[in-house]
């Protein structure tokens, strides 16, 4: 046991709160036995704690509030002379045991609590749990799809009966190529048309555009939720754009087409005709320097959809050409009609604007 003059020499080095704590509630630890109590002691035996009082039965607060009570255990553990101090919730040894019990628990997030929080922090565990599921599913998903590029590059034409599954409704009609040839185009593939393309100076920045749009459009996220065979693999993707990107190799593909293409089919531009406007040709302005037509769309390209004579030529008999914008999905289908060289007025070319 320390001596008296250590004793003291402790007690002045202690702050002001500590130094009166102990003078009217001294410890048993330090004080020697058979000393007399202090009237603080009498009065109050432990001063934090509840008291019943003996005469009226009445519970009273304890002398230090629980503030006052962690403000002298943060005092005493910064001199070491925590243990002097009477047990308290405020403790560091009634704190970590109650951690060991109970473990680090935050307000709200306990059994039969809630807590309103942010969204995400809601959603948090359900999207784990789906990605969980996600994650265990992934191989066999990737066999699945393995096993459909297999069978659609082998024989397409068994694979698209055997799924009896349909392209959307965007991507293929009841005359497209693809529902007779059980193969989507290169051009259904990157959803574009070779009249768009070839309307274009160099149309390679345009096809770069179109694949990696497709390869949004069919990422595994969105095929998981969906029917596979509603969107095309990477392979695919991938060979539309060298066989496009390719003048010699989309001169030989488009020749293919032709080839290939069933009598009576339409044209290849009807299966992409996903939000048509229709206009006439005298709505649409005319640069003579670039012998072009030309008109905004409201993605916010002035010149949006683009077409020349030869254009016109080439639909001559059906009397309208489909325009597809150069930014977005949208398309316009141009209504004209070709005047005979006959006519009493014959006009300046073959293609003029329709009255």
């Amino acid at each position: 046991m320390a001596s008296s003059s250590q004793l003291i020499q402790l007690a002045k080095s202690l702050p002001t709160p500590l130094q009166r704590f102990f003078a009217r509630y001294p410890p048993a630890a330090i004080v020697p036995e058979g000393s007399p109590k202090t009237p603080s002691q009498e009065s109050r035996p432990d001063p934090f704690r509840f008291y019943k009082h003996p005469v009226t039965g009445k519970w009273q607060d304890p002398v230090y509030s629980q503030r006052r009570q962690a403000e002298l255990v943060k005092m005493a553990r910064e001199h070491g002379v925590e243990d002097l101090l009477p047990d308290t919730r405020k403790g560091t040894e009634y704190r970590l045991a109650h951690r060991v019990e109970h473990g680090l628990r935050v307000k709200g997030t306990g059994v039969g609590q809630k807590v309103k929080g942010h969204i995400h922090e809601r959603h948090m565990i359900a999207k784990m749990e789906q990605r969980r599921k996600a994650m265990l599913d992934m191989p066999s998903l990737i066999k699945r799809w393995k096993r459909a590029s297999h069978d659609l590059h082998i024989n397409p034409i068994r694979y698209a009966n055997s799924h009896d599954s349909t392209r959307p409704t965007s991507m293929a009609s009841s005359t497209d190529f693809s529902a007779v040839s059980g193969k989507a185009t290169h051009y259904q593939v990157l959803n574009l048309t070779a009249t768009l393309l070839d309307t274009q100076q160099d149309p390679t920045p345009l096809i770069k555009r179109a694949y990696h749009r497709a390869l949004l459009r069919n990422h595994p996220d969105k095929v998981a939720a969906s029917n596979p065979s509603d969107f095309f693999t990477v392979d695919q993707i991938t060979t539309a754009l060298n066989v496009l990107s390719s003048p010699s190799s989309r001169a030989a593909y488009d020749a293919a087409l032709r080839v290939s293409r069933p009598a009576g089919a339409a044209s290849r531009d009807a299966a992409f005709q996903t939000g048509v406007e229709n206009v006439d040709l005298d709505d649409l302005a005319f640069d003579e320097g670039d012998e072009c037509w030309y008109r905004p769309c409201r993605c916010g390209n002035e010149r949006s959809y683009v077409f020349r004579e030869t254009d016109l030529e080439e639909v001559s008999d059906e009397g309208e050409l489909v325009v597809a914008c150069l930014d977005c999905s949208l398309w316009l289908r141009v209504h004209f009609a070709v005047m005979d060289e006959d006519d009493e007025t014959p006009p300046s070319d073959d293609i003029t604007k329709k009255s």
